[in-house]
């Protein structure tokens, strides 16, 4: 883990932030809209046949990954966002009027239930299995769409990793710079 080490640890959190979104968020989120459009193939080609178990899941997968991805961009930036600007300008919850009302805590459980939740849905892609097509004019379609569904949940573990060892510790820092609640 020495390589995440050197890349994160003194990472400040706005920057850290950004290098989510730029090499981790937006990544995953091409990965499940090239998985999507698989799917979409697959069912296209399964004319008169219901889909598969296995594209199924995969759609109901990328979907709660795909949400995932969303509140991250839509809820948890801008909150990660406007914390990292109140620690860069020092400023104080404990003697705020009640105009920077930000739900510290609140923010921070959610993330983590987010997290569980999401953790989860992996062990739901970790379960589902590549049926067995080889005999149909299909194998190929099923085999690449499986190959994306490996790299969404390699993206997704990766995140995990990020997001519990070094994004969490470094929301809770900044809390704690702002006197923003319990840490």
């Amino acid at each position: 883990m020495e390589l995440y080490e050197d890349r994160y640890a003194d990472k400040p959190l706005q920057l850290f932030v950004e290098t989510l979104i730029n090499e981790h968020y937006n990544t995953t989120e091409k990965l499940c809209a090239s998985a999507k459009k698989q799917t979409e193939k697959i069912s296209s080609l399964e004319i008169g046949e219901s889909m598969s178990q296995y594209t199924l899941a995969c759609n109901s997968i990328i979907t709660e990954t795909e949400q995932y991805i969303r509140a991250r961009k839509e809820k948890y930036i801008p909150y990660m966002l406007t914390l990292s600007q109140k620690a860069d300008t020092q400023h104080d919850c404990s003697t705020c009027t009640g105009s920077c009302k930000l739900n510290h805590d609140m923010q921070l459980l959610e993330l983590r239930a987010s997290n569980e939740l999401m953790q989860k849905t992996l062990k739901k892609l970790q379960i589902a299995s590549l049926p067995l097509y080889s005999e149909t004019i299909y194998a190929d379609e099923y085999r690449l769409l499986r190959s994306q569904m490996a790299m969404i949940e390699t993206s997704l573990s990766e995140l995990f990793f990020l997001e519990n060892n070094y994004l969490i510790p470094k929301i809770q820092e900044a809390q704690k710079n702002i006197n923003a609640g319990n840490y």
